[in-house]
């Protein structure tokens, strides 16, 4: 007698029940995972950003920008102005001591914007953190809350210390 080889009804329904199981589980750790990565990211990008401003503040004796800019597009990003630092930003050197952006040759870093499910939230409106040579910032003890589209979760508050150091909180609620 020939043995008919497949799958019974039983095994194929059987099989798409665990699937479903499965899937109705990960899809929402998957979701959550990839929203914090992104929160971890953007957090990331703002700290290793104002690093390098202090760092070559200090190494160069010359004062050092991190400014708010929502043309990260363009060739030569200028300071917008803004203070909503989800636009972008731009890290510059002042090597012509002068005070302004004025060539590409100034630009250390230019970070693109954040996704639109980030919210930045700053206790002071801001649109630059000025680093001296010494690597002191202008405007000390300014907290930069990253929050996404959940509500009540944990976001990163990072408090910008006047030595230029970060110190990050990642377990703030936002609200």
């Amino acid at each position: 007698m020939k043995k008919d080889r497949g799958f019974t009804l039983i095994e194929l329904m059987v099989t798409l029940a665990v699937a479903a199981i499965l899937l109705t589980v990960g899809v929402p750790s998957m979701r959550d995972l990839i929203r914090n990565n992104r929160l971890a990211g953007a957090t990331n990008t703002f700290v290793s950003s104002l690093n390098v401003v202090r760092s070559e503040a200090v190494k160069q004796g010359r004062n050092a920008t991190l400014c708010v800019s929502s043309d990260t597009a363009n060739a030569a990003p200028t300071c917008t102005g803004e203070t909503n630092w989800r636009l972008g930003w731009v890290a510059w050197v002042d090597s012509d001591a002068d005070g302004a952006l004025d060539s590409p040759g100034e630009i250390l870093r230019i970070v693109e914007p954040l996704p639109t499910t980030l919210t930045v939230t700053l206790s002071t409106a801001v649109n630059n953190l000025r680093i001296d040579s010494q690597g002191n910032v202008s405007s000390p003890n300014i907290t930069l809350d990253l929050c996404d589209d959940r509500t009540a979760e944990t976001g990163r508050r990072l408090r910008v210390l006047a030595t230029g150091g970060v110190s990050l909180n990642s377990q703030f609620a936002c609200s």
